[in-house]
């Protein structure tokens, strides 16, 4: 099981027959669990809670973000990418088409796709907004 949350560690148990408990643990010994079958809705679950835990808390979001991105693109597809401390954690991330852009200042996380020789804005997720689930799919698209 691939782990693409940065500084957390996924379990997955078996308790019963066909029931599973999917754990992922930081580093603190903070906690997301789910109990239900073995299906990838059921891991998906358990990371969503992960990734709000870690918003909630997390004194570093924005480099957190920034790791998850490149954690989940690879680093063999990225072409740029930069992390900035000193623009309130300011980042981006290009690969060959697209780029994604977090604004650490105003906590809005934007996909850019390259039209005719310029970045086009073309989706964005408000950091209130913003879950696993729903980078994973930005990521995606």
């Amino acid at each position: 099981m691939k782990n693409n949350i940065p500084g957390w560690t996924i379990y997955i148990d078996e308790i019963s027959n066909g029931v599973f408990k999917v754990t992922l643990t930081d580093s603190f010994g903070r906690k997301a669990e789910v109990l239900d079958d073995a299906s990838d809705s059921t891991i998906d679950k358990a990371k969503d809670y992960a990734f709000d835990i870690e918003r909630q808390i997390s004194k570093a979001w924005n480099k957190f973000l920034f790791d998850f991105c490149v954690i989940n693109i690879g680093d063999t597809n990225i072409l740029t990418k930069r992390y900035d401390e000193n623009v309130f954690g300011s980042w981006f991330v290009e690969v060959l088409d697209k780029r994604f852009v977090y604004d650490g200042k105003e906590f809005v996380l934007t996909k850019q796709i390259m039209e005719k020789g310029v970045w086009v804005d073309k989706q964005e997720i408000k950091n209130a907004d913003l879950t696993y689930s729903k980078f994973i799919n930005l990521l995606n698209l």
